[in-house]
């Protein structure tokens, strides 16, 4: 067995030609705590949706991002772009009263928004992240959230 001395993907030798710094979002970014609530009607039916938050297409997202949501008036969870509803969350609100779409160490560990939403490429800019009814509402309710990102 040969011994080896490795680095981590944090870690530049800069007199390896095939070496690259690491992205200052990755090395040293810095942690922005979004904090809002959704509200909905029980007249609210079916096509509705709801503007959460806009997000830079290139940040990390972080395993504290939560959704509570024992209270939503809806009973399946459908989260995503305004034009893929389930891009990020699509699940029975049965399943749980706090959905969390991201786990330490899961498939999306590393990397960016837009590829975990299934972008094809790096649109720049922000993404706006939107709930969307897949049915009418139960009742009326609410959905407290967190969503927590790294940036450079």
């Amino acid at each position: 067995m040969a011994i080896i001395n490795g680095t981590s993907s944090l870690i530049h030798d800069p007199y390896d030609p095939a070496s690259r710094p690491p992205d200052p979002a990755v090395a040293r970014g810095r942690i922005v705590v979004m904090t809002g609530i959704l509200l909905n009607a029980a007249t609210d039916s079916n096509g509705s949706k709801y503007h959460l938050a806009d997000l830079p297409s290139n940040c990390l997202m972080d395993p504290g991002t939560q959704f509570d949501v024992e209270n939503d008036g809806f009973a399946q969870i459908v989260i995503g772009t305004e034009s893929d509803a389930d891009a990020l969350i699509d699940v029975a609100k049965s399943g749980g009263n706090t959905i969390t779409p991201f786990a330490f160490g899961d498939a999306n560990h590393g990397k960016r928004l837009w590829e975990i939403l299934g972008l094809a490429a790096d649109p720049g800019g922000n993404i706006a992240l939107w709930k969307h009814a897949e049915a009418n509402a139960t009742g009326a309710g609410n959905m407290p959230f967190v969503i927590k990102y790294i940036t450079a």
